[in-house]
């Protein structure tokens, strides 16, 4: 009996590879559906006009979107009775250009496609290149606001390390170029002077503790002395200020 069920498996088994069904034990090597990527293809954009240097007005399938270019900040010049910040005006025109001369201008999604205003969150391409990176490398833009893993922050951050080096742009004078915001440069500065200050202060009072730790005392008299010279002493000895309240001398006038 056991010898016929063997025998009916193995035919049954068979006729499963012939015909091209699967076996359940071989259906975990199957790959699973790879989920969609967040970032999205580049959508070919127009040109319709510029706002300031992060944002513009982009045409996309003959509708017309604001756009707020994804991961970069640029200092301020369209905000309500406030004059344009330091290189404002440099980086608003320098998008203006860009955008106005390029021959193809691409949009790539990236996460969230929207922010609280309604604005468009995108990378933007100019002739290929990278709206963002051309911005950052020049400094006329910081890299900002990431709320996530983007694709090109890294690329941002490098570049926006050497405009730092170099001292590019808002780099020159970061306070002007965004009043709003605090300078991790500045608080680094301002708790090293007073670590310093600290730090002279403990040294200075501990050579005062250790010099006021010794005293004068003359061969004759009762009195110990804060300097050597004092009272026309001649060949008096230093001793520990303790050593000499032991030994029953008492502080002179003079010095203390």
């Amino acid at each position: 009996m056991k010898k016929l069920k063997k025998t009916m498996l193995s035919f049954l088994l068979t006729l499963m590879l012939v015909s091209g069904i699967t076996p359940v034990s071989n259906l975990t090597s199957i790959p699973a559906t790879t989920v969609q990527a967040a970032v999205s293809k580049k959508q070919t954009a127009k040109f319709v006009r510029g706002v300031d240097g992060d944002t513009a007005k982009l045409s996309v399938k003959g509708k017309t979107y604001t756009f707020r270019f994804l991961a970069i900040d640029t200092p301020e010049t369209v905000k309500p009775n406030t004059p344009p910040a330091f290189m404002g005006k440099k980086a608003s025109n320098y998008t203006k250009s860009a955008l106005a001369k390029a021959e193809k201008i691409e949009v790539q999604y990236d996460g969230n496609r929207t922010d609280k205003y309604g604005r468009k969150l995108a990378w933007i391409f100019v002739d290929g290149q990278l709206l963002q990176d051309k911005l950052v490398k020049k400094g006329y833009a910081r890299v900002y606001y990431v709320y996530g893993k983007y694709k090109y922050t890294n690329k941002l951050r490098a570049s926006e390390k050497v405009a730092k080096r170099k001292k590019l742009g808002i780099w020159k004078n970061y306070k002007a170029a965004f009043p709003d915001s605090k300078s991790s440069s500045n608080k680094n500065t301002t708790k090293n002077t007073t670590a310093k200050k600290v730090s002279n202060t403990k040294k200075n009072s501990s050579k005062q503790t250790s010099s006021s730790s010794y005293v004068w005392i003359p061969r004759t008299g009762s009195k110990y002395h804060s300097c050597s010279s004092c009272s026309n002493m001649r060949s008096p000895s230093k001793v520990k200020k303790s050593e000499a309240i032991r030994r029953g001398y008492t502080p002179c006038s003079k010095c203390y």
